[in-house]
Formats: C-alpha cells, sequence, structure tokens
C-alpha cells in the first residue's frame, strides 16, 4: 500500500505539480491499508465501510454452528441478540460502549453469546483494539460511509475486459473512455447537476434517522440497536 500511494504522490507532483494530499479516507477493515495510509497521509481520517463491517461480523457468527443457526432462525432469541449488535455503527462514538455494556445485559445465553461479544470487544472496542469505534461509528445521516461507488466503479471496469490478459490498446481505449466520462461527471457536480440518491437507499436512510430521533426521546438504546440492526444485518453474499 505504501508502494501505491507513493507512485500516486510522485505521479501528482510529476505531471500536475501538484502534492497529493488526502485528508478522509473511505476504506474496508484491513489494518495494513490504514496504517499505509496514516504514514504517508499523517492526521488522515479513517473511515471504515459499514458493509464490510457487517460482512466481517456475519463471517465470525458463520464460523460456529451455534451461533449461526440461532441467527439465521427467525424469531429465535439469541439470534435477534446478535443482529442488534449491527446496530451499533449507527451510535454516535460516545454511545457506543453504553450500548455494548446494554446488549451484553440483556444477552439470552452467556455461553454462547460471549463466543461473538468477546471478539468484539477485543476486536473493536476496547482501548487499543485493531479497529476503535473512532473508525466506525457515527450517528446516521445521508452521509455515505461505505465503499459501494468504489466496488461498483471495478466492477464496471472489469466488465470491459473479455481476458484476463487485454491487448494494451484495448486497456488504453477503455482507459480513455472512463477518463472523459470522469470529467464530464466532474463538471456536472461543479454545476450542481449530479445524480441523486435512489429513491430507496434515501427511503432507507430517512427511515433510520427517524429510529434515531426516536432513541433520542425514549432512551431505548436496546430497541434502537435491534431495530437497526435488523435492517443492516449481516448476510451470505452469492
Amino acid at each position: 500500500y505504501i508502494q501505491m500511494w507513493t507512485f500516486l504522490k510522485n505521479i501528482c507532483f510529476e505531471y500536475l505539480s501538484t502534492r497529493l494530499c488526502i485528508h478522509t479516507l473511505h476504506v474496508d477493515f484491513e489494518k495494513a491499508a490504514h496504517e499505509a495510509a496514516k504514514i504517508m497521509f499523517p492526521g488522515i481520517a479513517i473511515i471504515g465501510c459499514r458493509f464490510h463491517l457487517g460482512q466481517a461480523w456475519w463471517r465470525k457468527i458463520q464460523e460456529h454452528n451455534s451461533l449461526r443457526t440461532s441467527y439465521l432462525m427467525d424469531g429465535d432469541e439469541l439470534g435477534i441478540w446478535l443482529k442488534s449488535f449491527f446496530g451499533l455503527p449507527f451510535l454516535p462514538l460516545e454511545k457506543v460502549e453504553e450500548g455494548f455494556l446494554e446488549l451484553m445485559s440483556t444477552c439470552p445465553n452467556e455461553i454462547e453469546g460471549h463466543i461473538f461479544s468477546d471478539y468484539v470487544l477485543k476486536s473493536y472496542i476496547e482501548p487499543g483494539c485493531v479497529f476503535p469505534p473512532e473508525i466506525w461509528a457515527c450517528e446516521p445521516s445521508i452521509t455515505p460511509r461505505t465503499t459501494n461507488g468504489a466496488e461498483s466503479f471495478h466492477k464496471m471496469y472489469n466488465g470491459q475486459f473479455h481476458s484476463a490478459h487485454p491487448p494494451t490498446h484495448v486497456v488504453i481505449s477503455v482507459l480513455m473512455e472512463i477518463q472523459a466520462e470522469t470529467m464530464k461527471k466532474i463538471n456536472s457536480i461543479a454545476r450542481n447537476m449530479h445524480n441523486k440518491m435512489g429513491s430507496s437507499d434515501l427511503k432507507r436512510i430517512h427511515n433510520v434517522i427517524q429510529h434515531f430521533n426516536n432513541y433520542k426521546i425514549q432512551k431505548n438504546i436496546v430497541k434502537y440497536l435491534t431495530s437497526i440492526g435488523f435492517m443492516y444485518q449481516g448476510k451470505k453474499l452469492y
């Protein structure tokens, strides 16, 4: 990752006479990527992708048959409790510890539940953990906190080629088309003509914000986490 950032910084300086300076980076949960960004851009704010966080937690649940069975069973108390953890990323940073402790106090099966909660605590919550709440916790808003844009671009880019090793002139042609389309989008954004968020996504986010506003009034953090966790639970990807 350091070599990649060094290459990009050199390219910017050589061809644009500009120093590449990144203040905020949306990225998945790979420690090496985080550390490299911090080294190359001191003071950078790392924002973890909520989707990838959910998938990491889901994979942990899948490792244990008892947890996976409860998670996939509708109405199972332990399954509902596990899904509630997926609401934690939608809490303000200062409320994450409270939310975690409240969930722990309602665990329906401590022996099984602690397998997952200990993992979340040690990797994502306690001081000095690998991925602290500062990276992934934030009250809901319409500002995206996923890397879906980059994922979508990569899928589109790879779809332009029909072989693992396309001819050089084909790659250059595709890159030139992408550059032209990118400039078109940049100009549209400058004129405030960018595409709006899809209605279904916008509706979902507004629904989450409404749940958060209700939580601020009712002060029932477990109810809030259960509602949001159900909407954003990790799942198997096909």
